[in-house]
C-alpha cells in the first residue's frame, strides 16, 4: 500500500533528520534546564554523565526502530534489506547486547572519566549560556569531516593482518551487519577509534553542549550505516558524498574496501572503492538499469 512505500522512502534518513528537527524545535526550551544543571552539578559530573548519557541514549534511540524491523520482519519492509533474508538470530542479538553494555560501562565510561581533564585542557567549556545553533551545526559538521578522514586510516590499519586477527575480526563477526551491532567490537578497537571521534573536538575546544550533540549524532550515523537497510530516500540518495548503508554493507560482506565510515571521498581518492563500484555497476546491469 502507499503508506508502506512512503515509510520506506523516508525511514533511512529519519534518524538524522529527526535529531536536527528536535534540536531546532526544542532549543528555546533547553536554556532553563541547562542553567539548572550548571547551578546544581559540578562541571566534571556534568561532562562525564552528559557525554555518557549522550552515547547510551543516542545508541538506544537509534537502534530501536531498526531492531523492531529485524525482529518483526515486515514483508513490505524486507525488500529494502541490503542482504535479503539475512537476519541476526535472537541468540546473536543477546550476545551483541551484552557485549555493547559491557563496552559502554567498562570501556567508554572510564575513557570519558579519564579524558575529561584532557577535554578541558583543549578548551572544552561549560557556560550558563548555550551556544548559537549555527555554531553547533558548523562545529558538528567539522567533527564529521575530521572523524571521517582519520577513521579511514585507522580503519585501514585495522585491516592489516595482525590488527585484523587480534582486534578488528570481532567487529566483522557478522558479514551482514545490523543496527544493534554498530558498536560491537573489541575493547581495544573502541579505544583506537575513539581517537578520530575526539580529535575534532580537541582541535576546536567546543561548548560541552556541542560535544553532547556530536556524540549523539555520531552514534546515529554509525547505526545508520550498519542498519542493513537501504531505503529509496536514505541520506546517501540525497547526498551523493554520504556513504550510507549499502556502501558499508559491502565492506562487511567482502571484508575489504569502502573503509570510510561517513563520506565516500577517501575511498574514491585512495582507490579503495573500485571493487564496490564494479559491484554496483554489475548489479545495475543485471537489473537492466
Amino acid at each position: 500500500s502507499l503508506w508502506w512505500w512512503k515509510l520506506g522512502r523516508v525511514w533511512g534518513a529519519m534518524i538524522l533528520e529527526l535529531t536536527a528537527i528536535a534540536l531546532a524545535l526544542a532549543y528555546g526550551l533547553l536554556e532553563p534546564a541547562w542553567q539548572y544543571l550548571c547551578h546544581h552539578t559540578t562541571e566534571y559530573t556534568m561532562t562525564v554523565a552528559g557525554m555518557f548519557i549522550s552515547l547510551v541514549a543516542g545508541y538506544l534511540l537509534g537502534v530501536v526502530p531498526y531492531a523492531l524491523l529485524d525482529l518483526v520482519r515486515f514483508r513490505r519492509i524486507a525488500q529494502f534489506k541490503v542482504q535479503r533474508d539475512v537476519y541476526a538470530s535472537r541468540a546473536q542479538f543477546t550476545k551483541v547486547l551484552l557485549n555493547i553494555f559491557a563496552c559502554f560501562f567498562l570501556v567508554m565510561l572510564p575513557m570519558i572519566a579519564l579524558g575529561t581533564p584532557v577535554f578541558r585542557l583543549f578548551g572544552m567549556r561549560r557556560t550558563d549560556t548555550l551556544p548559537h545553533w549555527a555554531t553547533v551545526t558548523v562545529q558538528v559538521l567539522f567533527f564529521f569531516v575530521v572523524e571521517d578522514y582519520l577513521n579511514y586510516w585507522f580503519h585501514r590499519w585495522l585491516h592489516t593482518p595482525w590488527a585484523y586477527r587480534h582486534i578488528h575480526s570481532v567487529h566483522h563477526e557478522f558479514n551482514a551487519p545490523f543496527a544493534l551491532a554498530a558498536t560491537y567490537a573489541h575493547p581495544a578497537e573502541i579505544v583506537i577509534l575513539g581517537v578520530p571521534t575526539f580529535t575534532g573536538p580537541m582541535l576546536v575546544g567546543p561548548h560541552l553542549f556541542t560535544l553532547w550533540v556530536w556524540l549523539m549524532m555520531r552514534q546515529y550515523e554509525a547505526i545508520d550505516i550498519h542498519s542493513g537497510y537501504e531505503f529509496p530516500l536514505a541520506l546517501n540518495s540525497l547526498l551523493g558524498f554520504y556513504a550510507g548503508t549499502d556502501h558499508h554493507d559491502y565492506h562487511h560482506h567482502k571484508y575489504s574496501g569502502n573503509f570510510a565510515s561517513i563520506f565516500t571521498w577517501c575511498d574514491r581518492l585512495y582507490g579503495t572503492s573500485e571493487g564496490y563500484q564494479a559491484f554496483v555497476d554489475k548489479r545495475r546491469r543485471l537489473k537492466g538499469e
